[in-house]
């Protein structure tokens, strides 16, 4: 199976949560040397950021049963895609939507965030996740205004060559947080349905109440 089959069965079995701009990301592969070298090459977290991240993917994915989003590494995952899969514009973005949150913290608890009790924390996503699918919007009308000739009113051929504004901070931290923990060992094998050596294929497959996903 190649990398672009493998994702597309992934963002199947997220229920389509994975965006275009991620898709690209992951399909584009890694950047070159050169890239990497001159434009991304200095990207990572803080040692504090590190801990936000993995603290809020915990959130998003938290231990119970089954293992949580840091017993599956997704922390450090979502670091190593930014850096290895973004161009800087995003990854500068996602670092300013971990400063809006710590910032958000303060008005909140007058704290940080880690320090924030579980229903600030919550409240706080709760929050950030109302402005991406605002900041979403706000991004598909601009989008649509630029595919508009403001004299004929005739909608014109995309040049290409712009460059598509960011993914919204939290609609990213999700998707990463998702596709880190379901292609991950932990999430693979506790979260889903996981078979170490696939058998036959069965076109059709009995379900039974409360079945898992199958990995992929």
């Amino acid at each position: 199976m190649n990398r672009r089959d493998a994702l597309q069965r992934v963002a199947i079995l997220m229920g389509g949560a994975i965006s275009a701009p991620t898709m690209i990301a992951v399909l584009e592969g890694c950047k070159s040397s050169t890239e990497a070298a001159t434009e991304t090459a200095n990207f990572a977290f803080s040692p504090d950021y590190k801990s936000l991240v993995s603290e809020i993917a915990e959130i998003i994915i938290p231990k119970t049963t089954t293992p949580g989003a840091k017993d599956a590494g997704v922390g450090p995952f979502i670091e190593v895609m930014l850096k290895d899969c973004y161009k800087a514009n995003q990854q500068e973005h996602f670092v300013k939507g971990l400063d809006a949150v710590e910032e958000e913290a303060k008005k909140v608890g007058g704290k940080k965030f880690l320090e924030c009790s579980k229903e600030q924390q919550t409240a706080i996503l709760t929050t950030f996740e109302q402005k991406a699918k605002a900041e979403a919007k706000a991004n598909e009308a601009t989008a649509a205004k630029k595919m508009v000739d403001a004299e004929t009113g005739l909608t014109k051929e995309a040049k290409g060559k712009e460059e598509a504004p960011p993914t919204p901070f939290f609609s990213l931290m999700k998707e990463l947080t998702l596709l880190g923990y379901f292609t991950s060992e932990a999430g693979a094998k506790n979260a889903l349905a996981y078979v170490e050596v696939p058998g036959r294929y069965d076109g059709c497959v009995k379900m039974e109440p409360g079945q898992k996903v199958w990995a992929l």
